[in-house]
């Protein structure tokens, strides 16, 4: 086999994987310009700040399972080219902005078209990699948007201080229309001899009525929606914190500075990143579900202490959210099982429920917690901005280690999907 033949899966998914990359550079940054916002539109609430994090996600849950729909029937490469450049199209909206409404159509948008990205990515893996390969790509692929989260949390603010947060994200979309060319101009849906198979393997006829029998077992299976919960269980306290809220919790709970509060929430990210690729190669030697368990035990764990615990040194908070971040990583053994149950012709809509619950409580827990924090507070405003207590703060995020004790629970309810003779 050539180089360029063995090189040109590792393009082809590199090309959808730096979509998903990119997404979250754009998907993260409005939590580090909450103050920015407010200031830019004048009376904007706590709740509403929590419904422009909400407008990206109900979108993108929502388009979740039409788009692992149309990624098994028409193949990935169109869908990603075009959800690419209106996701530009939504960055100069959003950069445009003159109301607060329209930043929230703009993140509406964004949500739709990103829906997109992890699921086209995930079909890509599972048509041009071997099954053996499936945990640990899933891993560096969920590793890669941890990394645009971290680099939209680390790196975002130094561009919104040097050229203000409208020309940041005229600068998003600039990279956006670039990647919606290259993905249409190098991707394919399969490699060529998987398409000469599968046409001869079938009548063309044949294919829509047996696909259809194969989504209706998906929707029927139990399992899927088990698995589909335990996701969005697990991953919710990093969707707020790292998304949208993390910033204001661990700067009015800790009484930090905004670039230490910065600092900690991409150090989840970072945490995220490394543990990615981790956990795939555990989950493909040792089995899915033992993966899971412990990730949703370590939050468990680990996420009081950082709400409740406000005197700790500082260098033990880095450490604590970069921990957080490292054994939040049993997604990846979630979205695995997604991907295993079923089989490979609906592999896209199986693994696009199980992402659409990832962020679906997530979702819903942003604009709660922004209702909650506001319900707890006093109302004391100086300089024309509504002042919270750190115990405002702690009373709100109560609900997040509930996520994870429920998650640790439903873990022991999975199916395991890695036989028993493929451990370790």
């Amino acid at each position: 086999m050539s180089t360029m033949k063995k090189l040109t899966p590792w393009i082809i998914w590199g090309l959808a994987a730096s979509f998903f990359f990119s997404h979250y550079v754009v998907r993260v940054t409005p939590g580090i310009i909450v103050d920015d916002l407010k200031l830019a539109f004048i009376n904007t609430t706590e709740l509403e700040i929590g419904f422009l994090g909400a407008a990206f996600y109900l979108p993108y849950v929502i388009m979740q399972m039409p788009v692992g729909y149309l990624v098994d029937r028409f193949g990935p490469r169109l869908l990603l080219t075009i959800a690419v450049f209106l996701c530009g199209i939504s960055s100069l909206l959003f950069a445009s902005a003159s109301i607060f409404d329209m930043a929230i159509a703009s993140r509406i948008v964004l949500g739709f078209c990103s829906a997109t990205a992890f699921v086209g990515a995930l079909k890509l893996i599972t048509t041009w990699f071997k099954p053996s390969q499936l945990a640990m790509i899933v891993g560096i692929t969920q590793a890669l948007g941890m990394a645009g989260a971290s680099i939209g949390n680390g790196l975002a603010p130094y561009l919104v201080n040097a050229v203000g947060w409208r020309s940041a994200f005229t600068c998003y979309s600039v990279v956006f229309f670039t990647l919606s060319v290259l993905i249409f101009t190098i991707v394919r849906n399969h490699p060529k001899h998987k398409t000469a198979d599968a046409s001869a393997s079938k009548p063309p006829a044949s294919r829509p009525t047996a696909q259809k029998g194969a989504f209706k077992k998906v929707l029927l299976n139990r399992y899927t929606w088990l698995n589909a919960i335990f996701a969005g269980l697990l991953y919710a306290p990093s969707d707020v914190m790292g998304e949208l809220w993390g910033k204001q919790f661990l700067k009015n709970i800790h009484l930090i500075t905004e670039h230490q509060a910065e600092i900690a929430v991409s150090l989840l990210f970072v945490g995220w990143a490394v543990g990615g690729p981790i956990a795939g190669w555990l989950a493909d030697h040792f089995g899915r579900r033992p993966i899971m368990t412990f990730s949703s035990l370590c939050s468990l764990i680990i996420l009081p202490i950082i709400f409740y615990c406000p005197s700790i040194p500082l260098f033990l908070l880095f450490i604590l959210t970069f921990t957080f971040g490292l054994t939040n990583t049993g997604l990846i053994a979630s979205y695995t099982i997604a991907g295993e149950l079923h089989d490979k012709e609906v592999s896209g809509f199986s693994m696009a429920i199980a992402n659409m619950f990832s962020v679906l409580l997530g979702a819903m827990l942003m604009p709660l917690l922004g209702w909650l924090i506001t319900y707890h507070s006093q109302g004391q405003v100086i300089n024309g901005l509504v002042q919270y207590s750190s115990q405002d703060y702690q009373k709100a995020t109560l609900i997040l280690p509930i996520c994870a004790l429920l998650a640790f629970v439903l873990s022991f309810f999975i199916k395991e999907t890695l036989a028993k003779e493929k451990r370790s």
